[in-house]
């Protein structure tokens, strides 16, 4: 009878008979190392692994502080030490006055100290010198302390003064069964086991003396997850590609805007519900934006808010603040970014779109975020109308994979006619993917376009709506998950 073992198997075997046949698994070097070994050694025999679990005391940051500075009662019994007896008034000047309470407390609680009141004078006297948490501290201190090792009227004093806090730790400890002594005293024969030939073993021909290690054909290889992109963020770029393949160009525009970019542009009222603090975040410092550069067009914005100009509109009717329209905010909406864009002075005609983050004061819930990115898109033209929108959601939608697209008329702020974009889910029905129309008159004559000759048909979308239907989400907040477990199945390519 023979035992073919590797060499780090061998190593281990003798390593435990110079132990005595046992040891902890920790105190033999390298414990992973050393665990993998000992699962071999227990498949073939020579060695069983023992664990058991033990609850060892640790010191909370408080108890590390106090063991380094004192207690609060071994505090006062030093100052008590020098003088005897002190009175309270002395003692709250030396020690502060949470540390003093405690510490009165605690002392008369362990007959450390009595108080007595005389004349209208309290003092304290000591009574004994001994803390019995001190020893139980300082040996924490020093290493591992066993949850069982220790007197359960001090460790139930010193949790619940948040002293200490317990850690359960596994521990195993491996011995070698009667074959395995067998074998590490020689009385079996073992002959080296290796894992692959090398050149000077054939050279040598001390192959013959090994025996190679058997292999599993059948086992499945290591999983390795390599790096890529987070789903979400992949998902993004198809649909950029989507737009970009449709002919479109992306537009950027600031993070931190103007109450004018993000509201007054695009003809909303300055008294209208979304500007209140509940559905903006406001900036604190700095306040206002600088719109000197633009005092043209801020003119044509307020006579259209006010009057409607030249539009053809009655306007708002109200008297426009030029205050509230430096307001800064974080944007609200994409739509910031076709203003300022519409503002530079398309080319007639021109296709444009933005995937960028928004910010709203929401609770955060499965359905709703207060920093979610949109999809906005605008073309300019000639000649445009209804159907021609209808035709670009329904091209867009098709291309991201939905067969069936659906329209119903709506009401936007600064659209008209407008109309919201439905798409059919397999499992979940019409979903509500896009708010849409032709912006206004009072949005596209004030930026300098020649309409009714020249309209633009636009369009915002809840992109995490769509990403969460295509990565099978059902919590908007997964997202932006960092859970290793899901990141490394998520798949790339749907």
């Amino acid at each position: 009878m023979e035992i073919a073992l590797s060499k780090g198997e061998m190593e281990l075997l003798q390593l435990l008979r110079s132990r005595g046949g046992r040891a902890e698994l920790g105190d033999i070097g390298d414990k992973s190392r050393v665990a993998a070994l000992s699962t071999l050694l227990k498949e073939k025999g020579l060695l069983e692994v023992v664990e058991r679990k033990k609850k060892v005391l640790r010191l909370t940051e408080r108890g590390i502080r106090h063991a380094k500075e004192g207690l609060p009662e071994e505090k006062i019994l030093r100052i008590l030490r020098e003088r005897g007896k002190a009175s309270l008034s002395e003692l709250s000047s030396l020690m502060e006055e949470d540390e003093l309470n405690v510490a009165l407390g605690e002392g008369r609680r362990k007959g450390l100290l009595r108080i007595e009141s005389r004349d209208g004078e309290v003092t304290v006297i000591p009574l004994s010198w001994e803390v019995p948490e001190r020893e139980i501290i300082d040996k924490i201190m020093k290493g591992e302390l066993e949850e069982e090792d220790v007197d359960q009227g001090i460790l139930k004093s010193l949790r619940r003064r948040g002293l200490v806090e317990t850690e359960e730790i596994a521990e195993a400890e491996i011995i070698l069964t009667p074959l395995g002594l067998d074998a590490a005293e020689g009385r079996i024969p073992l002959i080296e086991e290796v894992g692959k030939l090398s050149r000077d073993l054939i050279v040598s021909g001390e192959w013959k003396k090994k025996k190679l290690k058997a292999y599993d054909v059948k086992a499945s290889p290591p999983v390795v997850y390599p790096g890529k992109p987070h789903p979400y963020v992949y998902f993004l770029e198809e649909v950029r590609e989507i737009l970009i393949g449709m002919g479109f160009t992306e537009v950027k525009s600031p993070i931190v805007e103007s109450e004018f970019w993000n509201f007054d542009v695009l003809f909303q009222a300055q008294d209208h519900p979304a500007r209140e603090v509940h559905d903006s975040y406001k900036l604190a410092y700095p306040e206002a934006a600088d719109l000197s550069r633009y005092d043209e067009l801020v003119n044509r914005i307020a006579r259209t808010h006010e009057d409607g100009w030249i539009t053809g509109s009655k306007g708002w009717g109200y008297k426009w603040s030029f205050e509230i329209a430096r307001r800064l905010i974080l944007r609200s909406q994409t739509t910031a970014a076709s203003a300022r864009s519409l503002a530079n002075g398309l080319e007639v005609p021109s296709k444009i779109f933005a995937i960028d983050k928004v910010f709203r004061p929401e609770a955060p819930d499965k359905t709703h975020a207060f920093e979610f990115h949109q999809c906005e898109g605008v073309v300019l033209a000639e000649g445009m109308n209804v159907r021609n929108l209808m035709g670009f959601l329904a091209e867009f939608s098709k291309n991201l994979g939905f067969k069936e697209v659906k329209f119903k008329p709506a009401y936007f702020p600064f659209t008209e006619p407008s109309v919201e974009a439905y798409v059919k889910h397999e499992k979940l029905g019409w979903i509500e993917i896009a708010g849409s129309g032709l912006f206004r008159p009072e949005m596209l004559i004030p930026l300098g376009y020649d309409y009714p000759r020249v309209q633009a048909l636009a369009w915002g979308i809840g992109i995490g709506r769509l990403a969460m239907i295509k990565l099978g989400l059902e919590d908007i907040r997964e997202l932006h998950s960092q859970n290793l477990d899901y990141l490394r199945k998520a798949p790339l390519v749907w």
